[in-house]
């Protein structure tokens, strides 16, 4: 894997590389949680990444909004460079990962944005936690309110779970070609994401996977209990169902879509993404 530098530069200005903390981590229950941090502003964005992949994936982001904003991206456990060194994988603990990151850094009207998985973290934190949170926005993720799971698609999960322990790069990598990227999707978002897949800690990640489904469930009641708006950046394909969220979500959903993408917006088509992002923010600061 290519690793990215989250240097913050712009065509007009210069960030002292000093005003940038980087390769920073806190601890909590004695589990390193690896971040980056730049920029002042009182509004703070935290970057929470996706199934398998890390804080890399938020660069542009952090380019983009680093100069406004105060702007923190984590690394999750079990992935990037925070630690593994626990047994549990529950998004209950991811919660309480996240709060633990706002509290040490004591992070001001915190804007929580979330990929893909993390969707049910920012869920889950805002309806624990809403004191810590000004806003929510989801990204490629929360296209319709989770259920329980038919006996078919039980099976489903089954024989997918039993494929991974039995080949854990092959199955991941297949499930990534096939089911997360649009047909315009460039070759070297492909490779970066299904080479991130491949090199996971392949037992976090099934666990991480499997706790997924269980917060996946959860959804319809967590939704009930937001304390914000829920916003959405997310890829057309699959649509959103915007009428079912709004018969669960406490304060409504807004999306913002981003046409002809896979499920990384924000690495495809970084532009599109971040002007999204920006009207998602005004939004919720008025």
């Amino acid at each position: 894997m290519v690793l990215v530098s989250f240097a913050c530069t712009t065509k007009t200005k210069e960030m002292n590389t000093k005003e940038m903390n980087s390769g920073k981590e806190i601890k909590r229950n004695n589990i390193a949680i690896d971040y980056i941090q730049c920029g002042k502003g009182d509004t703070t964005l935290l970057f929470l990444h996706g199934w398998c992949i890390n804080k890399e994936y938020w660069e542009a982001q952090v380019d983009h909004f680093c100069y406004r904003y105060n702007v923190v991206a984590i690394d999750l456990p079990g992935f990037g460079k925070s630690g593994r060194n626990r047994d549990s994988w529950t998004f209950d603990e991811y919660r309480e990962d996240v709060k633990a990151v706002i509290d040490s850094l004591q992070l001001k009207n915190v804007i929580l944005i979330g990929h893909s998985m993390s969707g049910d973290i920012l869920l889950k934190v805002d309806s624990w936690y809403p004191k810590s949170i000004i806003g929510i926005v989801g990204v490629d993720n929360l296209k319709d309110t989770g259920d329980l799971f038919t006996p078919q698609q039980v099976e489903e999960i089954d024989n997918f779970f039993s494929a991974l322990s039995t080949n854990y790069k092959s199955t991941v990598e297949t499930y990534a070609r096939a089911k997360l990227f649009h047909q315009s999707t460039d070759n070297t978002v492909i490779n970066r994401v299904v080479n991130d897949f491949r090199n996971a800690d392949s037992i976090i990640a099934t666990k991480v996977l499997r706790s997924s489904l269980d917060a996946y469930q959860e959804e319809k009641q967590l939704m009930h209990q937001l304390n914000h708006k829920l916003y959405l950046i997310n890829s057309d394909s699959p649509p959103t169902n915007v009428k079912g969220l709004n018969k669960h979500c406490k304060y409504s959903v807004e999306v913002l879509t981003i046409n002809g993408t896979g499920h990384y917006p924000m690495i495809e088509k970084p532009g599109a993404f971040n002007d999204a992002l920006e009207r998602a923010i005004k939004k919720i600061q008025q």
